[in-house]
């Protein structure tokens, strides 16, 4: 084993699954004329078509964030680490106070060492999914997931070049632990030291001439070596009794973990091995040491709160604070190059945090409720996004995805959410997701930043019948599914009974229960809400690169959330609400970096409307295409509101209609993309589109 690394247990992950019993086919009559009793039993779904006719909802206490966590991944600022909270090592990332914590990688085997390229767009990693250990590479939101190299020995411990254009690992396949460069595409690898003693941890210098590296070359225990970048001229540079691993080369010093002192701390020492100083000093292990290109922290794993878990501080080992708070292992962390890693907090301070760490609801419940807290200063408005996040729990079988931002008004102390578990009748484990925290304002994260949510499983034994023959479950699940909340009364009764009216009469079953699915999809509520997400995807950016659709299932779901955000149509002001909704929305979405990149500002009004209309599909009329550039030029419209204008063309709903529509199966039904797994492509989606073409939708 390689001396210094992590002993990984082996691999445990729960398999995947494409459906689970709530979504399995309904019996299909084949004498059935429509389409959609069709394509949703090629979809294997027990609902038939997306969609809800407009019924009352349950007021909430959050505005849903307008951006996944997923989509945030490459920006600067994040740190990586390995964690077996869902049973085996995986690889996750957080901001660097520790909030906004998903996960980026989920395999059978075990997933860890993570480490930047100096970009900060890509990760290299270890996994052992292949049956040993390999490096792999991955974008920064985890996907395009790639070996790198293959062969029967470890190679362990990846890390970049500076300038991108190799990375290094440790490797023993060629009898000892050695270290090796490549190219960052795999190609190209050679043995750098070849040298009979075991070299391990190493790190780059910044400029890349040089590497800091651990070796028993000179005696049994590992010291710190330089060297240049072609293994020439090796230095020693620590000589004190005990092991000198896990160097961090930073623009001001080395970090590195040592044992000199009986327990492995973090220590510090100049380039040429002079001024060694002790960083951390408890009874407990304290390792794995990483720090941005800057150097103004250190970011480290340590159990001296009884499991491992990741803590930052100062370069000089001052302004300790925690970040990670869970009862598995978390370790291995890496700073995203170019970070800007927070100060600690200031005294007397806002923080916000979790009031558990823990919280845990019956899958046959009807909702967990998760409590944010707010303490110190409480005088102020203070704002935090929160999102959930798969563990063993799946957001497509589970529960239902929830993302949103909680708002602290003067002297509001505690505010609560929901999480919707699904009610399945699988016999299974108790299961978990995660719930963080992220994007304070006027606050820091505490260390409860992110909780557990236990899903409790309550089947004894399989069922007897599918529940989706349940017409209260059935509806239930429409709720659930297509508009992330739960059922309210009235609407949850009005539509049970349009199904237990026909008794057991099957082709009014049939019929009632098509009808009822056929309502969500042209309802107020969604086609204000989902529709119009999708719609202004479209307009803003054209379909997506290789892709018959303008929108993926992440995107969809936190803005869908958004815009429906207390709307109950019928109900109240609900018109008032949709409305400031729709408008925050818009403003929102002009802001964000995917849009300022694509209509940059040097832009024209003539040119910013052209884009727009293009991407739209040319659905403007030329009086309409000029008066939205006239209005922009002039001030009479924002650039929120030409989109907003563009998004809601009539011509563009009608335009749109069946492809939103048979994109809605895949979000809906199966919760995922149409080219996702078992898909390998939009040849599904294609299908069905032409499909429903032919019989005129």
């Amino acid at each position: 084993m390689l001396q210094g690394s992590t002993n990984l247990r082996g691999a445990r992950s729960k398999s995947n699954r494409e459906l689970r019993q709530r979504r399995k086919g309904l019996t299909m009559s084949d004498a059935s004329r429509r389409l959609i009793r069709t394509l949703a039993a090629s979809l294997v779904c027990p609902i038939l078509i997306q969609g809800f006719i407009s019924a009352r909802a349950t007021s909430a206490t959050v505005k849903n964030a307008a951006q996944t966590i997923a989509g945030a991944a490459a920006s600067v600022g994040r740190i990586a680490f390995a964690s077996d909270r869902d049973g085996n090592f995986e690889i996750y990332v957080m901001d660097a106070d520790g909030g906004g914590q998903i996960r980026l990688t989920e395999s059978a085997g075990e997933d860890y060492s993570p480490a930047w390229s100096p970009d900060g767009s890509r990760l290299a990693f270890v996994s052992t999914r292949d049956g040993n250990a390999e490096i792999y590479v991955m974008n920064a939101d985890g996907t395009g997931q790639a070996r790198l190299t293959n062969n029967t020995a470890s190679d362990l411990n990846p890390v970049w070049k500076p300038d991108g254009s190799q990375i290094g690992f440790i490797s023993n396949r060629d009898g000892n632990d050695e270290i090796y460069l490549m190219s960052a595409d795999g190609s190209n690898q050679a043995n750098l030291t070849r040298n009979v003693a075991d070299d391990a941890s190493f790190s780059f210098s910044p400029d890349g001439a040089q590497v800091a590296f651990s070796s028993t070359r000179e005696d049994a225990q590992f010291e710190i070596y330089r060297m240049n970048v072609d293994g020439s001229a090796a230095t020693r540079l620590t000589f004190a009794e005990g092991a000198d691993i896990s160097p961090s080369w930073s623009p001001g010093q080395i970090a590195f973990q040592t044992n000199r002192d009986d327990s492995d701390e973090i220590y510090s020492m100049d380039f040429n091995g002079q001024n060694q100083n002790r960083l951390t000093n408890n009874s407990d292990l304290d390792l794995d040491p990483s720090q941005p290109s800057a150097g103004t922290a250190i970011c480290f794993a340590t159990n001296r709160d009884g499991n491992l878990e990741i803590y930052l501080m100062l370069a000089d080992g001052s302004g300790l604070r925690r970040l990670t708070s869970n009862n598995a292992a978390e370790l291995q962390p890496a700073v995203q190059p170019r970070a800007v890693l927070p100060s600690p907090a200031s005294p007397g301070g806002a923080t916000l945090q979790f009031s558990e760490t823990e919280y845990s609801v019956g899958e046959g419940e009807t909702a967990a409720t998760l409590t944010v807290t707010r303490s110190g200063n409480i005088t102020g408005v203070t704002t935090v996004d929160f999102v959930t996040v798969n563990g063993s729990a799946s957001n497509r079988t589970d529960y239902i995805f929830q993302s949103g931002t909680l708002t602290f008004n003067p002297g509001e102390t505690s505010i609560s959410f929901k999480v919707l578990p699904i009610d399945d009748v699988y016999i299974e484990q108790d299961e978990t997701l995660t719930v963080t925290l992220r994007n304070p304002t006027a606050a820091a994260l505490g260390e409860r930043n992110t909780a557990v949510l236990r899903i409790l499983d309550d089947d004894a034994a399989p069922p007897s019948s599918n529940p989706s023959d349940n017409a209260g479950f059935f509806v239930k699940q429409h709720y659930l599914d297509f508009l992330s909340r739960e059922p309210d009364a009235n609407g949850f009764d009005f539509w049970s009974n349009q199904i237990i009216s026909c008794g057991s009469n099957i082709p009014c079953l049939e019929t009632r229960r098509i009808n009822v699915s056929a309502a969500f999809y042209l309802s107020i509520e969604f086609q204000e809400t989902g529709y119009l997400v999708y719609r202004t995807y479209k307009t803003a950016y054209g379909n997506l690169p290789g892709a018959p659709v303008p929108i993926r299932l992440s995107d969809f779901q936190p803005d869908t959330q958004e815009i429906g955000q207390g709307v109950v149509v019928g109900v109240g002001d609900w018109q008032a609400k949709l409305e400031n909704n729709k408008n925050a929305f818009m403003t929102e979405f002009v802001r964000r970096p995917r849009f300022m990149a694509t209509y940059p500002p040097s832009l024209t009004a003539a040119q910013f409307v052209d884009l727009l209309n293009q991407n739209a599909g040319g659905v403007l009329s030329p009086a309409e295409r000029d008066q939205l550039a006239d209005d922009l030029k002039s001030g009479a419209k924002t650039q929120a509101q030409v989109l907003r204008a563009v998004s809601e063309d009539a011509d563009l709903a009608r335009q749109e209609f069946n492809k939103a529509f048979v994109l809605m199966q895949y979000f809906g039904y199966l919760r995922r993309n149409p080219d996702d797994a078992p898909d390998v492509d939009f040849a599904g989606y294609n299908f069905w589109l032409t499909k429903l073409n032919q019989f005129n939708g």
